[in-house]
Order: C-alpha cells, then sequence, then structure tokens
C-alpha cells in the first residue's frame, strides 16, 4: 500500500495540482511488478502538468507502518542541475566474494528491517543489530582492510556500474584515511545515482563517528547536492550535512542558507522522521536554535516552529 507521496523541487509550481492530476494516491495499493509502468505515469502526468517531466520518482520501503512511500522530484526553482563525472571505461574488477557479500547485505538490509532494526556506526561504519547482517558487514570490513588499493582503482575506472557501487560501500569499511574520504567526495559525483549513494552515506557515517574525520570532508561540496532532482541525492546530502554542520560553522551555515534553503524547507516538510530530521537540524542550526532544545523540537516534529525561525533570522 502507498503510504506518503511526497515532493521537492517544487518552488513556484502548483503543487495542489499536481497532487491532483497524478495517477495514483495515497492508500493506493501497488505491485513491485507495476514500479516501472507507474514511474512512467507520474512522469507524464507532471509533463502535462508544469510541461516538464519529473526529476526522479523515487519508491522507498518502508514508512513506521511498513508502507511504501513514493518521493517526486519536481522541476521546479528549488531544482537544479548537480554535475556529475563523466563515465570511467577501465577494467578494474572485485572478486565475486566481495560482489556477493554486497548482495547478501543488501537482502539482509530488507530482513533486519522486519527483525531487529538498529545499527552502531560509532566506528566510522556500519554494524546491524541484526546478527547476520552484522557478522555479513564484518566480512566485508575483513576485505576492504586487506584490499583498499584494489577497491579504489576500482571505484576510480571501472566501466561497470555495479563494479564502482560495491567499491564506494565496501570502502566505506576501509581504515579512515585523507585518501578514503578523497576517493568517496569523487565518487559522490558519478554518473551512477547508487554510487554516489553509497559513496555519501559512507562519509555520513565517517563524519558522525570523528571530528577529525568530519573536518576532512570538503562541506562545500555537497551543498549543491541538496537541489538535485534526484531523491537519493537530497536524501544523502542531508545525511552528511547534517553530521558536518554539527559544528555550527559560520560560513558553511552562511553557505547553506544562501544555496539550498528553499530545498531544507521542502526536505524538513517530508512526514517521514528518518528521512526530515537531517535537514530540520541543519535549518534549526541556521536558525541559531540551541543544540538541546533542537533536538527536542526535531524529535516532537515541531517543523513550522523551526522554518519559521529561520526566515526571522537575518
Amino acid at each position: 500500500m502507498v503510504g506518503e507521496i511526497e515532493f521537492y523541487g517544487y518552488s513556484h509550481l502548483r503543487l495542489d495540482r499536481i497532487k491532483a492530476a497524478l495517477p495514483l494516491h495515497e492508500g493506493d495499493v501497488i505491485a513491485i511488478r507495476d514500479f516501472p509502468a507507474t514511474r512512467e505515469k507520474i512522469m507524464q502526468s507532471v509533463k502535462r502538468e508544469v510541461g516538464r517531466e519529473a526529476t526522479d520518482v523515487s519508491f522507498t520501503c518502508c514508512d513506521n507502518r511498513t508502507n511504501l512511500m513514493i518521493y517526486i522530484g519536481l522541476p521546479g526553482d528549488s531544482s537544479r542541475s548537480f554535475p556529475y563525472n563523466p563515465s570511467p571505461r577501465g577494467s578494474a574488477q572485485l572478486p565475486q566474494r566481495i560482489l556477493d557479500l554486497y548482495d547478501r547485505e543488501m537482502d539482509l538490509t530488507m530482513e533486519a528491517v522486519q527483525k531487529q532494526q538498529g545499527e552502531d556506526s560509532s566506528r566510522g561504519y556500519g554494524l546491524s543489530a541484526y546478527r547476520p547482517l552484522r557478522e555479513t558487514q564484518m566480512a566485508i570490513r575483513e576485505f576492504a582492510i586487506h584490499s583498499e588499493l584494489l577497491i579504489r582503482r576500482v571505484l576510480r575506472s571501472s566501466a561497470e556500474p555495479k563494479q564502482r557501487q560495491v567499491a564506494a560501500h565496501a570502502l566505506g569499511y576501509a581504515r579512515q584515511s585523507r585518501a578514503q574520504i578523497s576517493a568517496l567526495v569523487q565518487a559522490s559525483r558519478d554518473e551512477d545515482k547508487t554510487v554516489r549513494n553509497n559513496a555519501v552515506r559512507a562519509l555520513g557515517i565517517l563524519g558522525l563517528s570523528s571530528e577529525k574525520v568530519s573536518a576532512w570532508i570538503p562541506a562545500e561540496t555537497f551543498t549543491r547536492m541538496l537541489n538535485s532532482g534526484v531523491w537519493e541525492d537530497r536524501n544523502k546530502a542531508g545525511l552528511l550535512l547534517g553530521a558536518l554542520s554539527r559544528g555550527r560553522d559560520p560560513r558553511l551555515l552562511r553557505l547553506l542558507r544562501s544555496e539550498a534553503l528553499d530545498s531544507l524547507i521542502e526536505m524538513a516538510r517530508w512526514r517521514d522522521p528518518n528521512h526530515a530530521s537531517d535537514a530540520r537540524m541543519i535549518l534549526g542550526r541556521i536558525a541559531g536554535i540551541e543544540e538541546g532544545r533542537l533536538g527536542k523540537m526535531v524529535a516532537s516534529g515541531n517543523v513550522d516552529e523551526i522554518t519559521n525561525a529561520v526566515r526571522a533570522r537575518k
């Protein structure tokens, strides 16, 4: 069942009319096999209404009632192009065993959502509370420790998107270093959205784990990613900048206000707290709300007070 349909990139568009024109609505039932056709229908319904297709339609699992969430990117003024790297053409390959571990982790992640949620990221990489998933992640960590040079080479040069996807994920489990961070930052502009998603998620976890490592990540690089028309870009850029804005660097907060304020407000209004809380925290820091009070406001879903405080602060 469709739980929540959310939007972004809609500045200066008639969102009410776009919602009314959609071919499905919250509460409808949709089968996985129908996702591609439904995505195309949504793209075309947006095009009929505003003259341009949706920038992205992402089907995401799940809300707190295990219902499907759909995020629709719109081509309004708060959506801007985010340039990607040219496609690599190299032949570097990871061994099959790490590809298999990656696929197993993806499958077990969905299983963990149902059986035992929770993740420890204090070491700079994710370790699930669900034992089968945690053991798989530890095996990826073991591979990454001994094969980092190969992982970085594949991430930089492999022509195969799946190879780069796995490399970006595995690199997050390697030893923390400036070389690791640099490779992940480069991969954050990969033309493949899953590579970008894996790379920026890894950076976000690294940034949360250590102030020292956080200082190595060029936060300004990711402010423009908040305006991307692709949902994964916005979601993971929010995670990363939520971590990097904890120090409340005045220059970064000014940049976030000037470059991505409308996008952050759109994201903060998403109903799922897992997807909205980073934007809410960033906005509260821009507004100068004390961190303890801000955390309570975010936990209680007090979005209007946060956004009003941002607008009131000059």
